[in-house]
C-alpha cells in the first residue's frame, strides 16, 4: 500500500521526495542533538541524507513501512519525520519520529503521531503498536504517554548505528 497523505489541524504528513535532502539534512539529520537518540548516526554531508531518502523512497509501496514527512501547514516548512513499521524481531509494529530541534516544544510530534496511529487502526487494522525512547529522552516518554502508550519493560536502547547503548523503555498502545 502506498504511505498516503494525512492531515491534522496544523500538519500535513506527506511521503518524502528526493527534493527533501537539503530540508531533512539541515533539519534535523545533522544535528547531533535532534540525531542523539536516532538509532543511525547523525549525518555529517548530505550524502548520507541522500542515501537515506533513497531507502525510504524505496519502501513507497510496502505493506509494513509507513514513513511521512511532517510538513507545516502554516509554513510550508519540512519539520520532522513519523514512521510506523513492522519490527521483524519482535513481528509487532513499531513506532518512531523525529523533529527538527526549532520546533520542539510545539506538540507537533504527538499531533502528526496521533494521526500516524490512527491511520494504523482503521486502515491497517493494527491492534497493538510498541514504542521504545532512551530514558534521557523524557520528550519521547511525554510523546508516548499523551498517545496512550502503556509502559511495558526496561530494555538497551541502541542508537547511532549501535555504537552507542542508553538504558530505555518498552511501551505498548492496545485498540481499545
Amino acid at each position: 500500500m502506498k504511505t498516503p497523505i494525512l492531515e491534522t489541524e496544523r500538519l500535513l504528513l506527506r511521503s518524502f521526495s528526493m527534493d527533501d535532502a537539503q530540508a531533512v539534512f539541515h533539519g534535523w539529520e545533522n544535528d547531533p542533538d535532534v540525531a542523539k537518540y536516532m538509532f543511525w548516526s547523525s549525518h555529517n554531508e548530505i550524502k548520507k541524507t541522500i542515501e537515506w531518502l533513497i531507502f525510504e523512497t524505496g519502501k513507497e509501496d510496502a505493506d509494513d513501512w509507513y514513513r511521512w514527512a511532517f510538513v507545516r501547514k502554516d509554513t510550508g516548512e519540512l519539520i520532522g519525520t513519523g514512521l510506523i513499521y513492522l519490527e521483524e524481531e519482535y513481528n509487532k509494529y513499531e513506532i518512531s519520529y523525529n523533529l527538527s530541534k526549532k520546533a520542539w516544544g510545539n506538540g507537533y510530534t504527538t499531533e502528526a503521531m496521533k494521526e500516524i496511529i490512527r491511520f494504523a487502526a482503521e486502515e491497517l487494522n493494527i491492534k497493538e503498536i510498541v514504542g521504545r525512547h532512551a530514558i534521557e529522552n523524557p520528550a519521547s516518554k511525554n510523546v508516548m504517554t499523551k498517545l496512550g502508550f502503556q509502559f511495558v519493560k526496561n530494555i538497551p536502547y541502541d542508537c547511532n548505528g549501535g555504537t552507542k547503548t542508553y538504558e530505555g523503555k518498552e511501551y505498548i498502545w492496545k485498540r481499545q
